[in-house]
């Protein structure tokens, strides 16, 4: 009886063992997959360059064209210029404003040589693809059948995102799509994803044309340009470099975020000393101290040319003229023109005065 017992008991030990041994594999197989599981939840999964293209292009149409427009003012300075580049004291301090299909720049700024200070203002307009743009410095205004230079070179926040680019007109009225614009770019094949990466804590897909140009897409702040490298070629130098320090959610409702702090360096090109090819030509730093969504006062579009100005009006026939130009002005800098008439004027003046004391002295006795 009591042997009986033993065997049974000497049976039992070994499934009790299979018995552990199957629930600590099971536990260990539930684990793994859950593991698993885990990582392929956290693992974004890797879009490809066509929906990277409809996302940015759908953070450009938020940018450009939300109906109750967005205003955003920034300082552009130099952080780093030795070869004295940027031209200005200081800060230039730009606002722009665009409701489409307007857009509106405001620009003033201390130029280095002189200690003068200039003030250019300028709209665009989309549709009509047409520029009023006044330089108040030297009562200038400019009606351009195109996008101006006033209107290009002071769009320096959409450019440093290599956004705005696609929607703008030069003046051969043509778009701008060469390969710096994202994401024009993208359509010429050269591109390729190459992952989801980390810069400086920002989570990235990175765009590669090997060799050439590295880019990295914000992924949790619209698909902005987060960081950019450019350079002439496989183990070449690099052209240029663009990093975004700072974003802001403007919009909560539509998720629209913009940057606020955008750093730019342009490097030495071939043409220099090789010892100069990893140095900073000139590193430009933009840094947004207001931005809003709404609340556009419209008349801002409506340039009113002011009286005096010199006026190139240049969108049908080339016409030059001065705006109800003021007398004492047209008579303390006369023209060639405003001269000879005065001059015609005074012959005729004497002409007939002559004239007059001829014939009394003909008909006196």
């Amino acid at each position: 009886m009591k042997k009986n017992i033993a065997n049974k008991c000497d049976a039992r030990i070994p499934l009790k063992r299979c018995l552990c041994l199957v629930f600590c594999i099971t536990i260990v197989l539930t684990c793994c997959i859950t593991q698993v599981r885990g990582e392929e939840i956290e693992k974004p999964q890797l879009l490809n360059l066509e929906e990277i293209i409809k996302n940015i292009q759908s953070t450009k149409e938020k940018l450009l064209r939300d109906p109750r427009g967005i205003s955003i003012k920034y300082m552009l300075s130099a952080f780093e210029d030795p070869t004295h580049d940027f031209g200005l004291k200081g800060n230039l301090t730009v606002i722009n404003v665009i409701k489409w299909p307007e857009l509106y720049i405001d620009a003033t700024g201390v130029n280095v040589e002189d200690s003068s200070r200039f003030h250019r203002t300028s709209v665009y307009n989309f549709v009509d693809h047409t520029t009023i743009a006044l330089d108040q410095s030297h009562h200038t205004a400019i009606l351009y059948p195109a996008r101006f230079l006033f209107s290009s070179a002071h769009s320096d926040y959409y450019k440093y995102l290599h956004y705005a680019e696609g929607y703008q007109f030069y003046r051969l009225g043509e778009p701008f799509t060469q390969v710096p614009t994202v994401p024009e770019c993208f359509f010429s094949g050269d591109y390729q994803v190459v992952g989801v990466e980390e810069i400086d804590g920002e989570k990235c897909v990175h765009i590669q044309r090997k060799g050439y140009d590295d880019i990295w897409l914000s992924l949790l702040h619209g698909f902005y340009v987060h960081k950019r490298v450019v350079t002439y070629g496989p183990d070449q130098p690099r052209k240029f470099e663009t990093l975004v320090l700072s974003y802001q959610l403007i919009d909560k409702k539509n998720n629209l975020w913009v940057p606020m702090n955008i750093q730019r360096k342009f490097y030495f090109g071939l043409d220099n000393e090789a010892s100069k090819h990893d140095q900073v030509r000139l590193g430009l730093e933009i840094n947004v101290t207001d931005v809003s969504v709404g609340d556009i006062d419209d008349s801002i579009f409506t340039l009113e040319i002011p009286d005096g100005y010199h006026v190139s009006d240049l969108l049908a026939d080339e016409k030059y003229y001065y705006k109800n130009r003021p007398f004492d002005e047209v008579v303390a800098k006369p023209s060639w023109m405003t001269s000879a008439l005065i001059l015609v004027n005074i012959l005729v003046v004497l002409l007939v005065i002559s004239l007059f004391l001829y014939q009394k002295n003909k008909s006196s006795p």
